[in-house]
């Protein structure tokens, strides 16, 4: 299933608390694990794509900063 960052985070928590809580038959605990690992990989590349978008801006904008100057 596809989340928003935000729904993800969210999942994430769900999953970390029923985890923590020991209450999970062994087999849903594995599959919760493998689940909340697997969200955390998605959640941290939509973080790296962010960081990377961001980069991209502020260099875009000094570039833009840069030309002003020598103008």
């Amino acid at each position: 299933m596809k989340y928003s960052f935000e729904e993800g985070m969210e999942k994430l928590e769900q999953l970390v608390t029923q985890l923590e809580g020991g209450a999970l038959p062994l087999e849903e605990a594995f599959k919760a694990y493998h689940e909340a690992s697997e969200l955390y990989k998605s959640l941290a590349a939509m973080l790296d794509q962010g960081e990377a978008k961001i980069l991209e801006i502020m260099k875009a904008g000094q570039k833009d900063i840069t030309e002003d100057v020598l103008e």
